[in-house]
């Protein structure tokens, strides 16, 4: 991912991925994760609310910002439409994943996923079983780059999207902090998930653009890789107020709840 002309080195036989960023908390080399249905959000819970907060507006707005492979989109509009069905999710397509890494969009667009075998089992949990209704297995499998210290290595296989995911997602290149102002101003899903810390010099501006983009009927998530940078940013500005029933998902409510021991180093109850 490329924010803010600070640029990460992707690797796509992996889905670890070692990120050199000028970081004034973790340093200059650190490494982050990306896969389907992360584990720092309840995916079941949130979106059943989701489905029955929007279920008399028309059209919902939903955004991925800093995309990367589209793992994060896929999952959205994979759980939406085992949930509602096609024709009824419509209202919530396509989900707009934007990144400004020109390579890595690029290659989102054609539509092959490197999937673990721990992807796939996550996808078939929140999908019921229907990752084969999305993805179709190519003959090509490799192991990873090795992960981490330990240089523990994966098994992954190319998979294709099918047709029912092809106009779901749609992948623009550009910088978070100029397309966040050409966004609509309510009814706004927005997913900004661990990308904070790469923003550490225009956090606090970026957040200040969210929150015009943020109606009391729109949702900002957040990730636990952001703890350190966003949540002070957004629960004491800004108007964004921590929701009490969804870990890292923040509204317009007003409710201002905060509670210090879920803001860090919280656990995300399997859902």
């Amino acid at each position: 991912m490329r924010i803010d002309n600070q640029y990460s080195t992707i690797n796509f036989k992996t889905s670890y991925r070692k990120v050199i960023k000028p970081s004034y908390i973790m340093g200059d080399c650190y490494e982050a994760s990306t896969y389907f249905f992360r584990k720092d959000l309840q995916w079941n819970k949130f979106f059943n609310h989701i489905i029955e907060k929007y279920q008399n507006t028309p059209k919902v707005n939903v955004f991925s910002l800093a995309s990367s492979d589209g793992s994060e989109a896929y999952s959205i509009a994979m759980i939406l439409i085992s949930k509602l069905g096609e024709k009824v999710a419509k209202k919530f397509f396509p989900v707009i994943a934007v990144d400004f890494d020109r390579t890595i969009t690029r290659n989102a667009r054609k539509g092959f996923m490197n999937l673990s075998a721990d992807d796939e089992l996550r996808i078939n949990k929140y999908t019921g079983n229907k990752l084969n209704n999305f993805f179709e297995p190519t003959n090509q499998r490799f192991l990873s780059e090795p992960m981490g210290s330990s240089g523990t290595q994966e098994l992954l296989t190319k998979f294709k999207t099918k047709p029912i995911l092809e106009d779901k997602v749609v992948f623009i290149t550009e910088d978070l902090n100029t397309y966040v102002e050409k966004m609509p101003d309510k009814n706004n899903l927005i997913f900004c998930r661990n990308c904070w810390p790469y923003l550490w010099r225009t956090s606090d501006e970026f957040a200040q653009k969210l929150s015009l983009k943020t109606d009391m009927n729109s949702y900002l998530v957040v990730g636990d890789f952001d703890a350190l940078c966003c949540p002070m940013n957004l629960k004491n500005c800004y108007g964004f107020s921590m929701s009490k029933d969804f870990q890292n998902v923040f509204d317009k409510s007003g409710s201002n709840y905060h509670d210090g021991m879920r803001t860090f180093f919280h656990k995300i109850e399997e859902d």
